[in-house]
């Protein structure tokens, strides 16, 4: 892998999307790289049905507030996790697919290098839930460096 120019990482939010945007921090200062930070949403599955009569109102009040407060919280992690990377841009999505989304977005952007967390889900979970990461890992242009969260058995420190 040549020294990563553009690093696209994706966040949910959670503790493991965390740990993300610190490796993603690491590898930016390390080889001065700019960073993409993304979330992706889906606004439909929480809209009442009586607002699919008019998607006006979707656009209107949900969508610009759910886009507004996501900018706010990538805002807030990108300025305490991504402290003194030089270059940061802040991306906003809508997309029902958060794995598709990040993939088309690693093409668009010209990403070297994709970063993000996996929960480590298995069995049924991740069969109902799917795994954003697998499908990034899979369809991505690019290296992706997976940063992945303590499963549930594995001891903690001390145990």
């Amino acid at each position: 892998m040549d020294k990563p120019q553009t690093i696209l990482v994706g966040t949910d939010f959670s503790d493991i999307s965390d740990e993300a945007l610190r490796a993603a921090a690491l590898y930016a200062k390390t080889f001065n790289s700019r960073v993409l930070v993304t979330h992706v949403f889906d606004p439909t599955p929480n809209v009442p049905p009586v607002v699919w009569s008019r998607p006006d109102l979707l656009e209107r009040s949900i969508r610009v507030e759910i886009e507004d407060a996501i900018r706010e919280t990538l805002t807030g992690k990108t300025a305490e996790l991504l402290h003194g990377v030089a270059e940061v841009e802040l991306s906003v999505v809508q997309h029902p697919s958060p794995g598709r989304a990040l993939v088309e977005m690693a093409e668009d952007e010209g990403a070297d290098l994709v970063i993000l967390g996996s929960h480590g889900r298995s069995g049924l979970s991740r069969a109902f839930l799917g795994s954003v990461a697998e499908r990034v890992v899979r369809h991505a242009p690019c290296p992706v460096l997976v940063v992945r969260g303590r499963c549930d058995h594995e001891p903690k420190d001390g145990e």
